[in-house]
């Protein structure tokens, strides 16, 4: 499945009240790709998903969704080709699994907002590629976190849009679980061909998933490509202020970054 829309920022300038947070920046979610967005506290990654996603308005420049400002575009269409997930999403109280997700059918629904037999199918559909179908019964507020996560991820699908955005979707999950959401979204960009724009604190795991990465500090883009291409010791320290080694992981082969702390470093004897 080849995607069909496009989303990138021109010279973006964005900040709460009289707070700059980021300034002149040019961002490109390559289409088909799942790109993971690290970076250091506050430096703007979730300030970037959050207006590309509609959900802030820029104080410069431009969201460009298929070439079109994306703030010039109806809501709708928005809606029906980008989907969000952000980082705490709240359920209604007592909101059943299956109304949930049920809730993402809303931009393929007309004036009238009537549910159709494509919108179940869409439902269900989300609710199998998440493995949560089983689950349709039961209130949210029950579940486990790696399955209310799993639950948001489903109604993002029920979308169907071919861009899916998600700030930090591994956050309070267990190992584990964290490898489960991020196999799930590889699943769904190698075999939907959904464009994904990921925020990811852990390194590791952003170099082992992304097909392109982008590494930020202070509100602008430092480096960005292939983890294999861009994840080094100077950049690790440059970015994070962090000294490491980088090697290759064992499981992917992709970088893996191991700290250096002051009281692990060999020296030699005296």
């Amino acid at each position: 499945m080849t995607a069909q829309h496009a989303l990138q920022t021109r010279d973006l300038g964005l900040g709460y009240g009289e707070r700059e947070i980021i300034s002149g920046l040019d961002v490109d979610l390559p289409p088909g790709r799942l790109t993971v967005v690290v970076g250091p506290n506050a430096c703007g990654k979730s300030t970037l998903l959050r207006a590309m996603a509609r959900l802030l308005t820029p104080t410069a420049g431009t969201v460009l969704l298929d070439g079109r400002d994306i703030h010039a575009t109806p809501t709708k269409q928005v809606a029906a080709a980008l989907g969000m997930l952000p980082q705490t999403p709240v359920a209604p109280d007592a909101i059943t699994v299956s109304d949930l997700v049920g809730r993402g059918r809303y931009p393929h629904q007309g004036w009238f907002r009537r549910w159709t037999a494509a919108d179940s199918e869409g439902v269900a559909a989300a609710m199998l590629a998440t493995d949560v179908l089983d689950l349709a019964d039961r209130s949210v507020d029950e579940l486990s976190g790696g399955q209310r996560q799993r639950v948001w991820i489903a109604m993002a699908l029920a979308q169907e849009t071919d861009i899916l955005l998600l700030d930090e979707p591994t956050t309070y999950l267990d190992i584990s679980h964290q490898l489960d959401v991020l196999d799930l979204l590889t699943d769904l960009n190698r075999d939907r061909g959904v464009t994904l724009g990921v925020v990811l604190h852990d390194l590791n795991l952003a170099c082992r998933y992304a097909d392109h990465l982008i590494a930020m500090k202070d509100g602008r883009v430092v480096a960005e490509g292939t983890p294999s291409d861009i994840v080094t010791e100077s950049l690790v320290r440059d970015v994070f202020g962090l000294r490491s080694t980088v090697i290759p992981d064992p499981a992917s082969g992709t970088p893996m970054i191991v700290p250096l702390g002051r009281h692990h470093v060999t020296s030699p004897n005296p």
